[in-house]
Protein backbone atom coordinates (compact mmCIF):
# COMPACT_ATOMS: atom_id res chain seq x y z
CA UNK A 1 0.00 0.00 0.00
CA UNK A 2 1.21 3.69 -0.59
CA UNK A 3 2.52 5.19 2.67
CA UNK A 4 1.62 8.61 1.38
CA UNK A 5 -1.99 7.69 0.15
CA UNK A 6 -2.46 5.92 3.50
CA UNK A 7 -1.44 9.10 5.67
CA UNK A 8 -3.30 11.04 3.41
CA UNK A 9 -6.16 9.36 4.53
CA UNK A 10 -6.13 9.00 7.65
CA UNK A 11 -5.70 12.81 8.08
CA UNK A 12 -9.53 13.54 8.47
CA UNK A 13 -9.74 11.18 11.01
CA UNK A 14 -6.31 12.41 12.85
CA UNK A 15 -7.53 16.04 12.93
CA UNK A 16 -11.04 15.34 14.12
CA UNK A 17 -9.86 13.12 16.44
CA UNK A 18 -7.33 15.96 17.79
CA UNK A 19 -10.38 18.15 17.99
CA UNK A 20 -12.55 16.29 20.00
CA UNK A 21 -9.80 15.31 22.55
CA UNK A 22 -9.13 19.11 23.28
CA UNK A 23 -12.61 19.92 23.93
CA UNK A 24 -13.65 16.68 25.77
CA UNK A 25 -13.27 18.38 29.15
CA UNK A 26 -15.99 21.06 28.10
CA UNK A 27 -19.18 20.00 29.79
CA UNK A 28 -17.50 17.90 32.30
CA UNK A 29 -19.72 18.18 35.78
CA UNK A 30 -17.47 20.46 38.25
CA UNK A 31 -17.78 19.35 42.08
CA UNK A 32 -18.80 21.62 44.50
CA UNK A 33 -18.99 20.16 48.42
CA UNK A 34 -19.82 16.40 46.77
CA UNK A 35 -22.54 17.24 44.46
CA UNK A 36 -22.39 17.91 40.82
CA UNK A 37 -22.98 21.01 39.02
CA UNK A 38 -23.84 21.99 34.82
CA UNK A 39 -22.59 25.03 34.90
CA UNK A 40 -25.53 25.86 33.08
CA UNK A 41 -26.12 29.39 32.74
CA UNK A 42 -22.70 30.58 33.23
CA UNK A 43 -21.28 32.29 30.55
CA UNK A 44 -21.82 35.53 28.46
CA UNK A 45 -23.07 36.07 25.11
CA UNK A 46 -26.05 33.58 25.65
CA UNK A 47 -27.72 34.59 21.99
CA UNK A 48 -24.40 32.50 20.27
CA UNK A 49 -26.54 29.26 20.97
CA UNK A 50 -29.22 30.71 19.32
CA UNK A 51 -29.84 28.78 15.84
CA UNK A 52 -29.10 29.87 12.62
CA UNK A 53 -31.05 28.83 9.20
CA UNK A 54 -34.64 27.28 8.70
CA UNK A 55 -33.18 23.82 7.43
CA UNK A 56 -31.00 23.52 10.81
CA UNK A 57 -33.61 24.70 13.10
CA UNK A 58 -36.23 22.23 11.25
CA UNK A 59 -33.76 19.15 12.20
CA UNK A 60 -33.66 20.10 15.18
CA UNK A 61 -30.11 21.48 15.18
CA UNK A 62 -28.66 17.93 13.91
CA UNK A 63 -26.88 19.69 11.02
CA UNK A 64 -23.35 19.48 11.36
CA UNK A 65 -22.43 16.93 8.76
CA UNK A 66 -24.96 18.10 6.35
CA UNK A 67 -24.84 21.63 6.44
CA UNK A 68 -24.23 23.11 2.94
CA UNK A 69 -25.39 26.85 2.52
CA UNK A 70 -24.17 29.65 4.28
CA UNK A 71 -25.33 28.71 7.58
CA UNK A 72 -22.19 26.62 7.41
CA UNK A 73 -20.40 30.44 9.13
CA UNK A 74 -22.38 29.15 12.06
CA UNK A 75 -23.20 25.38 12.23
CA UNK A 76 -19.39 24.54 10.43
CA UNK A 77 -17.13 26.94 8.97
CA UNK A 78 -15.23 23.39 7.27
CA UNK A 79 -18.87 22.82 4.76
CA UNK A 80 -18.70 26.34 3.22
CA UNK A 81 -16.12 25.15 1.24
CA UNK A 82 -19.19 23.00 -0.36
CA UNK A 83 -20.91 25.89 -1.56
CA UNK A 84 -20.19 26.50 -5.22
CA UNK A 85 -22.06 29.33 -6.16
CA UNK A 86 -22.31 32.79 -4.83
CA UNK A 87 -25.24 33.05 -2.16
CA UNK A 88 -27.31 34.97 -0.08
CA UNK A 89 -28.78 34.36 3.09
CA UNK A 90 -31.45 36.58 5.12
CA UNK A 91 -33.23 34.88 8.19
CA UNK A 92 -35.62 36.80 10.47
CA UNK A 93 -37.01 34.58 14.04
CA UNK A 94 -39.36 36.07 16.12
CA UNK A 95 -37.63 35.17 19.46
CA UNK A 96 -39.40 34.84 23.04
CA UNK A 97 -40.46 37.68 25.04
CA UNK A 98 -40.60 40.07 22.05
CA UNK A 99 -36.71 39.53 21.32
CA UNK A 100 -35.86 39.57 17.66
CA UNK A 101 -33.27 36.61 16.19
CA UNK A 102 -31.75 38.32 12.47
CA UNK A 103 -28.76 36.41 10.30
CA UNK A 104 -27.19 37.96 7.30
CA UNK A 105 -24.71 35.72 5.47
CA UNK A 106 -22.48 35.76 2.42
CA UNK A 107 -20.83 33.23 0.83
CA UNK A 108 -18.07 34.09 -2.38
CA UNK A 109 -16.50 30.67 -3.63
CA UNK A 110 -13.14 31.68 -5.12
CA UNK A 111 -12.13 29.18 -8.05
CA UNK A 112 -9.04 27.22 -6.73
CA UNK A 113 -8.81 28.74 -3.58
CA UNK A 114 -11.93 27.89 -1.35
CA UNK A 115 -14.89 30.36 -0.25
CA UNK A 116 -14.91 32.82 1.68
CA UNK A 117 -17.81 34.59 3.63
CA UNK A 118 -19.49 37.09 5.81
CA UNK A 119 -21.62 36.92 8.31
CA UNK A 120 -24.16 39.10 10.78
CA UNK A 121 -26.12 37.55 13.68
CA UNK A 122 -28.07 39.66 15.70
CA UNK A 123 -30.57 39.93 18.86
CA UNK A 124 -32.53 43.02 19.13
CA UNK A 125 -35.29 44.70 21.01
CA UNK A 126 -37.57 46.91 21.96
CA UNK A 127 -36.65 50.23 24.21
CA UNK A 128 -37.65 49.55 27.78
CA UNK A 129 -38.36 51.91 30.46
CA UNK A 130 -36.59 52.42 33.26
CA UNK A 131 -38.12 52.30 36.48
CA UNK A 132 -36.23 52.39 39.94
CA UNK A 133 -37.87 51.74 43.80
CA UNK A 134 -39.03 55.23 44.33
CA UNK A 135 -40.43 55.08 40.30
CA UNK A 136 -41.97 51.80 39.87
CA UNK A 137 -44.11 53.09 37.35
CA UNK A 138 -41.20 54.45 34.99
CA UNK A 139 -38.98 57.38 35.31
CA UNK A 140 -39.90 58.66 31.59
CA UNK A 141 -36.31 57.62 30.31
CA UNK A 142 -35.97 54.65 27.87
CA UNK A 143 -33.33 51.98 27.11
CA UNK A 144 -32.12 49.33 24.37
CA UNK A 145 -29.98 46.26 25.17
CA UNK A 146 -28.87 44.31 21.80
CA UNK A 147 -26.32 41.82 20.68
CA UNK A 148 -24.61 41.32 17.67
CA UNK A 149 -21.77 38.53 16.13
CA UNK A 150 -20.20 39.45 12.78
CA UNK A 151 -17.74 36.89 11.32
CA UNK A 152 -15.13 36.41 8.33
CA UNK A 153 -14.76 32.50 7.55
CA UNK A 154 -12.44 30.78 4.81
CA UNK A 155 -12.83 27.17 4.09
CA UNK A 156 -10.80 24.67 2.00
CA UNK A 157 -10.81 21.14 0.45
CA UNK A 158 -7.58 19.88 1.92
CA UNK A 159 -8.40 16.86 -0.25
CA UNK A 160 -11.67 15.95 -2.25
CA UNK A 161 -13.67 14.38 0.43
CA UNK A 162 -12.35 16.52 3.56
CA UNK A 163 -12.31 20.08 4.12
CA UNK A 164 -11.84 22.60 7.15
CA UNK A 165 -12.32 26.12 7.88
CA UNK A 166 -12.60 28.67 10.25
CA UNK A 167 -14.57 31.83 11.26
CA UNK A 168 -12.90 34.44 12.94
CA UNK A 169 -15.61 36.74 14.90
CA UNK A 170 -16.32 40.12 16.88
CA UNK A 171 -18.88 39.43 19.63
CA UNK A 172 -20.45 42.09 21.03
CA UNK A 173 -23.39 42.96 23.78
CA UNK A 174 -24.96 46.23 24.55
CA UNK A 175 -27.20 47.17 27.16
CA UNK A 176 -28.25 51.23 27.48
CA UNK A 177 -24.47 53.00 28.09
CA UNK A 178 -22.65 49.63 29.32
CA UNK A 179 -21.12 47.19 27.07
CA UNK A 180 -18.97 44.27 26.32
CA UNK A 181 -16.79 42.68 23.71
CA UNK A 182 -14.48 40.39 22.58
CA UNK A 183 -12.76 38.46 19.64
CA UNK A 184 -13.26 34.79 19.48
CA UNK A 185 -13.18 32.09 16.67
CA UNK A 186 -14.74 28.55 15.32
CA UNK A 187 -13.37 26.05 13.46
CA UNK A 188 -15.34 23.00 11.66
CA UNK A 189 -14.30 20.32 9.48
CA UNK A 190 -16.15 18.09 7.34
CA UNK A 191 -15.59 14.49 5.59
CA UNK A 192 -17.09 12.42 3.76
CA UNK A 193 -16.66 8.47 4.44
CA UNK A 194 -16.26 5.43 2.17
CA UNK A 195 -19.12 4.12 3.79
CA UNK A 196 -22.03 4.50 1.69
CA UNK A 197 -21.38 8.26 1.74
CA UNK A 198 -22.05 8.87 5.21
CA UNK A 199 -20.68 12.09 6.23
CA UNK A 200 -18.43 13.31 9.09
CA UNK A 201 -18.78 16.68 10.48
CA UNK A 202 -17.32 18.67 13.75
CA UNK A 203 -17.71 21.78 14.82
CA UNK A 204 -15.73 23.57 17.83
CA UNK A 205 -17.30 27.06 18.59
CA UNK A 206 -16.76 30.67 20.50
CA UNK A 207 -13.09 29.44 21.64
CA UNK A 208 -11.82 33.42 22.15
CA UNK A 209 -11.75 36.44 24.72
CA UNK A 210 -14.19 36.31 28.24
CA UNK A 211 -16.63 39.27 28.57
CA UNK A 212 -16.56 41.92 31.04
CA UNK A 213 -18.99 44.41 30.87
CA UNK A 214 -17.93 48.61 31.57
CA UNK A 215 -19.71 51.83 30.79
CA UNK A 216 -20.71 55.33 32.75
CA UNK A 217 -23.88 53.33 33.79
CA UNK A 218 -21.52 51.28 36.44
CA UNK A 219 -20.47 54.42 37.72
CA UNK A 220 -22.12 55.40 41.11
CA UNK A 221 -21.80 57.71 44.43
CA UNK A 222 -20.65 56.11 47.55
CA UNK A 223 -20.07 57.61 51.20
CA UNK A 224 -17.10 55.71 51.94
CA UNK A 225 -17.31 56.71 55.85
CA UNK A 226 -20.88 56.66 56.74
CA UNK A 227 -20.43 57.04 60.38
CA UNK A 228 -19.01 60.70 59.92
CA UNK A 229 -20.76 63.67 58.95
CA UNK A 230 -19.43 66.74 57.29
CA UNK A 231 -17.52 64.68 54.76
CA UNK A 232 -18.20 64.22 50.79
CA UNK A 233 -21.69 61.72 50.70
CA UNK A 234 -21.16 61.39 46.80
CA UNK A 235 -17.39 59.98 45.86
CA UNK A 236 -17.97 58.78 42.19
CA UNK A 237 -16.58 54.88 42.12
CA UNK A 238 -17.29 52.15 39.58
CA UNK A 239 -19.03 48.98 40.30
CA UNK A 240 -16.75 45.96 39.39
CA UNK A 241 -17.72 43.24 36.90
CA UNK A 242 -16.33 40.13 36.65
CA UNK A 243 -15.16 38.02 33.64
CA UNK A 244 -17.37 35.68 31.85
CA UNK A 245 -16.60 32.88 29.28
CA UNK A 246 -18.30 32.67 25.96
CA UNK A 247 -20.34 29.59 25.25
CA UNK A 248 -17.49 27.19 24.49
CA UNK A 249 -19.05 24.24 22.44
CA UNK A 250 -17.70 20.82 20.62
CA UNK A 251 -20.61 19.68 18.17
CA UNK A 252 -19.73 16.29 16.38
CA UNK A 253 -22.11 15.23 13.68
CA UNK A 254 -22.97 12.28 11.35
CA UNK A 255 -25.38 12.37 7.89
CA UNK A 256 -26.73 9.69 6.17
CA UNK A 257 -28.86 9.89 2.71
CA UNK A 258 -30.96 6.37 3.32
CA UNK A 259 -33.07 6.77 0.32
CA UNK A 260 -31.40 8.88 -2.83
CA UNK A 261 -33.10 8.32 -6.21
CA UNK A 262 -33.93 11.13 -8.63
CA UNK A 263 -36.89 11.94 -6.83
CA UNK A 264 -36.59 11.43 -3.67
CA UNK A 265 -33.54 11.53 -0.55
CA UNK A 266 -34.35 11.00 2.80
CA UNK A 267 -31.50 12.28 4.92
CA UNK A 268 -31.02 11.04 8.96
CA UNK A 269 -28.60 12.95 11.04
CA UNK A 270 -27.89 13.22 14.51
CA UNK A 271 -25.17 15.13 16.63
CA UNK A 272 -23.82 15.06 19.70
CA UNK A 273 -23.65 18.17 21.57
CA UNK A 274 -21.32 19.00 24.50
CA UNK A 275 -21.08 22.73 25.85
CA UNK A 276 -19.36 24.75 28.47
CA UNK A 277 -21.79 26.16 30.06
CA UNK A 278 -24.55 23.19 30.25
CA UNK A 279 -24.95 19.15 29.98
CA UNK A 280 -24.02 17.35 27.21
CA UNK A 281 -27.20 16.30 24.24
CA UNK A 282 -28.24 14.64 21.26
CA UNK A 283 -29.99 15.97 18.49
CA UNK A 284 -31.78 14.14 15.66
CA UNK A 285 -33.52 14.98 12.46
CA UNK A 286 -34.61 13.65 9.41
CA UNK A 287 -34.93 15.85 6.07
CA UNK A 288 -37.40 14.87 3.12
CA UNK A 289 -36.58 16.55 -0.32
CA UNK A 290 -38.61 15.28 -3.35
CA UNK A 291 -38.07 16.12 -7.32
CA UNK A 292 -34.63 16.76 -7.96
CA UNK A 293 -34.56 18.71 -4.51
CA UNK A 294 -37.50 21.07 -5.92
CA UNK A 295 -38.95 20.86 -2.33
CA UNK A 296 -38.00 19.50 1.49
CA UNK A 297 -39.63 18.93 5.08
CA UNK A 298 -38.11 18.25 8.04
CA UNK A 299 -38.51 17.43 11.74
CA UNK A 300 -36.19 16.73 14.50
CA UNK A 301 -35.61 16.62 18.07
CA UNK A 302 -33.09 18.77 19.95
CA UNK A 303 -31.74 18.36 23.45
CA UNK A 304 -32.37 15.39 24.04
CA UNK A 305 -30.96 13.42 26.98
CA UNK A 306 -30.14 17.17 28.42
CA UNK A 307 -31.24 18.12 31.99
CA UNK A 308 -34.14 20.30 32.44
CA UNK A 309 -34.70 19.66 28.44
CA UNK A 310 -37.11 22.83 27.22
CA UNK A 311 -37.39 22.21 23.55
CA UNK A 312 -39.11 19.91 22.35
CA UNK A 313 -39.72 19.57 18.75
CA UNK A 314 -39.01 21.36 15.23
CA UNK A 315 -40.59 20.84 12.10
CA UNK A 316 -39.78 22.78 8.80
CA UNK A 317 -39.15 22.84 5.04
CA UNK A 318 -38.08 24.70 1.92
CA UNK A 319 -38.89 25.25 -1.30
CA UNK A 320 -36.33 25.82 -4.29
CA UNK A 321 -37.20 28.08 -7.70
CA UNK A 322 -34.56 28.02 -10.01
CA UNK A 323 -35.19 31.46 -12.33
CA UNK A 324 -33.65 32.58 -15.51
CA UNK A 325 -29.75 33.99 -16.08
CA UNK A 326 -29.04 31.15 -13.35
CA UNK A 327 -30.49 32.59 -10.52
CA UNK A 328 -31.89 30.89 -7.77
CA UNK A 329 -34.22 31.32 -4.83
CA UNK A 330 -34.71 29.13 -2.14
CA UNK A 331 -37.47 29.68 0.77
CA UNK A 332 -37.45 28.33 4.15
CA UNK A 333 -39.60 28.03 6.98
CA UNK A 334 -38.87 26.35 10.66
CA UNK A 335 -40.50 26.19 14.18
CA UNK A 336 -39.71 25.49 17.34
CA UNK A 337 -41.51 24.32 20.03
CA UNK A 338 -40.90 25.41 23.70
CA UNK A 339 -42.08 23.72 26.83
CA UNK A 340 -42.88 26.82 28.56
CA UNK A 341 -42.79 29.77 26.34
CA UNK A 342 -44.25 28.10 23.28
CA UNK A 343 -43.76 28.27 19.40
CA UNK A 344 -41.24 30.18 17.54
CA UNK A 345 -41.28 30.63 13.76
CA UNK A 346 -38.38 31.25 11.46
CA UNK A 347 -37.97 32.61 7.51
CA UNK A 348 -35.09 32.44 5.48
CA UNK A 349 -34.57 33.81 1.91
CA UNK A 350 -31.25 32.43 0.36
CA UNK A 351 -30.84 33.79 -3.21
CA UNK A 352 -27.81 32.21 -5.54
CA UNK A 353 -26.18 33.58 -8.15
Amino acid sequence: MNTKLSMKRLLPAVLVFTVMISAGWLSAPQQVQGQEISKSGTSAAEFLNIPVGTRATGVGNAITASVNDATAMYWNPGALAMVRERQVHIEHSEWFADLRHNFVGIALPIPGAGTVGLSVSALTMDDMEETTMQEQDGTGRFFGAYSYAAGLTYSQFLMRDFAIGATVKYVHEQIWNSSSGGFAFDLGTTYVTPFDGIRFGVRFANFGQKLNITGKDLNVPVDIDRGSAGNNPNVPARLETKDFDLPLLLQVGLAWDGVKTETVRVTLMADGVSPSNNTQSVNLGIEAAFFDELFAVQAGLPDLLLDDRMFEFAAGGWVNYELSGGLGLNIGYALQSHKILGVTNRFSLKVKF
